[in-house]
């Protein structure tokens, strides 16, 4: 077990004698995160952890290593499972084999609306007894889930249909990048923080990005065009606790994580609905003299994207089924599960809107 254990310590007198004695102050979980103490999602990192001390009485706090201070981003999962760390954000996409169930969140699928994904996912990831395997087999525990919102695209030129992607120099990635280079995108692959300069030196003219992560990385400064595909989310990116620390905590300590993985998708979902909103009202009205157009594909075309991906949904069946998970049988299940909520969001709204 690896909980940092603070402890008080009292002496007292009697009898001439010093008869010491301490008690358990608090259980304190150190967290590996890569990111920043800023933005949306340490927002929602930091709600997480005052609620966790709040509802606890103080007996269990978060203490968070923001800024890959103590796990690189892709050394989470692993670190994790040896007890380097108590908590973490573990991005599937790095360890497609060791969570090959996990990325399913990843699918190219009909899948846009924030809270509806989360709560498919969150089930899927909570109830699925492959799942629940699938984390043990690593020394994790579950807890919640981030979700990066549906996927876009923000370009340099006017794109508004799939026809004009014949051609177009895309930064993409994973199955949404392969299936834009199916519709004839020339795809390249680099991370979020070299965008910028190949996208004002032309070396890219689109990129597959989220409107917060366009306005933190200020790309509408060089790319005043974005087409919204409104097109799946990248969800295979979880909240996980070391197994043994997670097993040590007492049945109530246990049931408080679980309770608030639950309503921190509630949380973060809200959080990110209102932030995309936000973010993209801002760079439409313009930031600093710069300022955006916003496209919608046509419903036509968006039904040919979808379609389209399902090449890759197709792959990760396969791939699961190989890796001995019945590969259609996990698919129908996460699909249900985003029928149920997309249905409860129809009849009831969000949670948050009750």
């Amino acid at each position: 077990m690896n909980i940092t254990k603070v402890f008080a310590v009292g002496a007292i007198a009697l009898s001439g004698m010093m008869v010491g004695s301490f008690a358990e102050a608090k259980t304190v979980l150190r967290y590996a995160e890569f990111g920043p103490d800023r933005g949306t999602r340490a927002q929602g990192l930091n709600w997480f952890a005052e609620e966790l001390k709040s509802r606890s009485g103080g007996e269990m706090e978060i203490e968070f290593h923001w800024g890959k201070s103590l796990l690189g981003t892709k050394a989470v999962l692993q670190g994790l499972g040896d007890g380097v760390a108590d908590m973490g954000s573990v991005i599937g996409f790095f360890t497609p084999a060791k969570l090959r169930g996990y990325n399913i969140g990843d699918l190219p699928i009909d899948n846009a609306d924030e809270w509806v994904g989360m709560r498919a996912l969150f089930e899927f990831s909570m109830d699925n007894s492959a799942m629940q395997q699938e984390f043990a087999n690593l020394g994790v525990q579950y807890v919640s889930n981030h979700t990066t919102g549906p996927v876009q695209l923000i370009c340099t030129k006017e794109v508004t249909s799939l026809e004009d992607m014949n051609g177009l120099k895309v930064r993409g990635s994973g199955p949404y990048g392969k299936t834009l280079g199916d519709f004839g995108a020339a795809v390249q692959s680099m991370g979020q923080a070299d965008v910028y300069q190949a996208l004002e030196s032309g070396l890219i003219e689109c990129n597959q990005n989220y409107y917060y992560s366009m306005k933190a990385y200020k790309q509408y400064e060089v790319a005043p065009h974005v087409v919204e595909l409104e097109w799946g989310q990248n969800m295979a990116f979880g909240i996980m606790m070391n197994a043994d620390t997670f097993a040590a905590l007492s049945a109530e300590e246990q049931a408080l994580i679980t309770e608030l993985g639950s309503e921190f998708v509630d949380k973060m979902a809200e959080l990110m609905i209102d932030g995309k909103s936000e973010n993209k009202d801002q760079m439409v009205t313009g930031i600093d003299g710069a300022q955006i157009s916003v496209v919608s594909l046509s419903d036509e075309d968006r039904s040919q994207l979808i379609e389209g991906g399902k090449v890759y949904v197709d792959a990760w069946v396969a791939e699961a089924t190989e890796q001995g998970y019945d590969g259609a049988g996990l698919l129908a299940a996460y699909q249900g599960l985003i029928d149920k909520y997309a249905d409860e969001k129809a009849a009831q709204g969000y949670p948050w809107t009750r």
